[in-house]
């Protein structure tokens, strides 16, 4: 019986590491547009930024094959949920709406939101000059749920879906001002483009920490994403991802 019960034991152990060598081809998704997270090369051509570089570091630690895809934010969550995607590694922070639907894992950086403008045009952010304004948000993000808790009655707010859409639509004139993470506002701020906005007010902390997100179901998986993001902090490669993309530590 006991020689049986170590066959036994022995054969679940194969069985269980054989389940990370299967030919599987797991699918992460990054934003589609939110430099210096995801974005296209103009040089190569190819899905480039902090996200995809992390998501590529994280599959090479777990000695997966993965395909680093780009999905509109607002569609990562519902993709997740229904098998389309392994893992959504966008940057999705927490909230308890969004935990009935799925899990998280450890943070993999952190972050600030921001309200832009065109230089001049406002003197802060209070209830009160910015009553009646519109303001362009991400849809499906936490920039828009703070949005409706904390002005939801005083301004008017416009969910798209990119984060270009809110940079254009606040040069245009369109919106009056745009509330976006911070980090990709830091980067387009600095670049040539960016000369024609603004932060104005104080950062806002909006969570903890940004994370990735698997369907309920794949702790085993999340477990060995953070014990990746873990070792890749520890060996240095975390800082070589993060200083190509910030001047400063993310995490």
């Amino acid at each position: 019986m006991i020689q049986r019960l170590l066959i036994l034991l022995v054969i679940s152990m194969l069985s269980a590491s054989s389940a990370w060598a299967q030919d599987k081809v797991y699918k992460f998704a990054v934003d589609t547009y939110y430099p210096p997270f995801s974005y296209t090369d103009e040089t190569s051509g190819e899905l480039s930024g902090f996200d995809v570089d992390i998501a590529k570091a994280v599959c090479q630690k777990m000695k997966i094959e993965c395909e680093v895809v780009a999905v509109p934010f607002d569609e990562i969550i519902p993709q997740v949920e229904n098998s389309q995607l392994d893992v959504g590694c966008a940057g999705i922070a927490y909230t308890e709406e969004r935990a009935k639907r799925v899990i998280y894992t450890n943070k993999y950086f952190r972050s600030s939101s921001l309200f832009l403008e065109l230089p001049g045009t406002f003197d802060g952010i209070t209830p009160e000059t910015v009553k009646g304004k519109k303001v362009a948000v991400q849809a499906s993000t936490n920039q828009e749920e703070y949005l409706r808790r904390t002005y939801g009655n005083t301004i008017e707010i416009f969910p798209v879906k990119g984060f270009d859409e809110i940079i254009a639509g606040v040069n245009d004139k369109t919106y009056d001002l745009g509330f976006i993470d911070g980090l990709p506002g830091y980067h387009y701020l600095k670049s040539d483009e960016g000369l024609n906005l603004d932060i104005v007010g104080d950062p806002v902390h909006l969570d903890d920490g940004s994370c990735m997100v698997l369907r309920k179901g794949q702790e085993a998986l999340r477990d060995r994403i953070n014990k990746a993001i873990e070792d890749l902090r520890s060996s240095g490669e975390y800082d070589a991802i993060n200083i190509k993309y910030f001047e400063f530590n993310v995490y």
